[in-house]
């Protein structure tokens, strides 16, 4: 499957947040406070996504997109308790 510049960098932005959420638990696990897991793991997401070469407004369109998607997913499952 052949994908575009544009596509390649969007998915490296992605996989910037997923490494990032890795990142926050092995901290946590070696005994990080919670606080400098985040830090540490922002930090190492934000340096993923300067390296992707979007403009910020585009990586920040996809961080609001996969945002989007989390909480659509979230309030499903909470209403099927419902």
């Amino acid at each position: 499957m052949w994908l575009s510049e544009s596509e390649k960098r969007k998915r490296y932005v992605e996989g910037a947040v997923i490494s990032a959420l890795r990142l926050y638990r092995h901290w946590r696990k070696r005994g990080v406070s919670s606080e400098e897991a985040f830090a540490r793991a922002v930090r190492q997401a934000l340096g993923m996504i300067e390296a992707s070469g979007m403009r910020e407004e585009e990586v920040k369109e996809s961080l609001r997109e996969l945002k989007n998607i989390i909480d659509a997913i979230i309030n499903a499952m909470d209403e099927e308790k419902h």
